[in-house]
């Protein structure tokens, strides 16, 4: 089997025990629609990676068009916005969360129209993941989930990454694929101190919001990693991915039994 197809298969099993899990808590009827939100985008992210993996294992070297998993997508970025934001009912600070996350949002929208050439599907995902962008950043702030040096080193790292993966086009490809090495270790860098954010705060802080916030930022970070990369890199930010539903899985348990 190759291993463009086991790696979004291993995403795929661990989406669907999350899945399940995740629909035993709906039994519960404890914050409701933080778990019902975020069982629907589970089962949307799942139903994406099942269909990329009969699309690849069906026809191989062909581009996927405009398709039902593009849809999914989108549904899954505004269920995950609508899941964590059951879970901050006060006033959230978007106003403060709007501008930086917009446009590492457009940015990122950017880049992926160019890699692919596909438009409107790029726009209409940008458009999807800015959204739930902008609530994860607010939902951060509200938490209190970053210092003030831990909030200038993950921006910094974010906006590094615009001019770095922009430069690619313009040099050499001995200097395009230095840069994508250093692209490639500022996210995972970032990645994994995010994890270790989340974990600690999952397991070590009396609020579980804070933790939530994170867990839901490990999967996004993921997300960014694994669009702006490909071979190995990718099937490694898929595996973070992974990693970050069931840190989203655990967090919400843990402001499910704290209700």
């Amino acid at each position: 089997m190759r291993t463009e197809v086991i790696f979004p298969l291993i995403l795929a099993v661990v989406l669907l025990i999350v899945l399940m899990i995740t629909v035993r808590m709906l039994l519960s009827k404890k914050h409701l629609l933080l778990v019902a939100f975020f069982a629907f985008a589970v089962a949307c992210c799942l139903f994406s990676t099942l269909y990329w993996v009969a699309y690849d294992i069906l026809r191989p070297e062909e581009t996927m068009p405009f398709a039902a998993n593009e849809i999914c997508e989108w549904a899954m970025f505004l269920l995950l916005a609508s899941s964590l934001r059951t879970a901050f009912p006060q006033e959230l600070p978007i106003g403060k969360a709007v501008l930086p996350a917009a446009f590492f949002a457009a940015a990122n929208t950017g880049l992926w129209i160019v890699w692919s050439g596909e438009w409107m599907q790029d726009i209409l995902t940008g458009l999807s993941f800015g959204w739930c962008l902008c609530v994860l950043a607010a939902c951060l702030l509200a938490s209190e989930a970053f210092s003030r040096a831990e909030w200038i080193g993950i921006c910094t790292v974010a906006f590094l990454l615009i001019p770095a993966q922009i430069l690619t086009f313009v040099v050499s490809p001995a200097a395009a694929d230095v840069l994508d090495r250093i692209c490639s270790v500022l996210l995972f860098a970032a990645d994994f101190f995010i994890i270790l954010k989340t974990v600690s705060a999952i397991k070590n802080d009396s609020s579980s919001r804070r933790g939530l916030a994170l867990s839901f930022t490990v999967y996004i970070w993921s997300t960014v990693a694994m669009y702006m990369s490909s071979g190995w890199v990718y099937s490694g930010a898929m595996l973070l991915a992974s990693l970050g539903y069931l840190l989203m899985l655990l967090a919400i348990r843990k402001e499910v039994k704290a209700k």
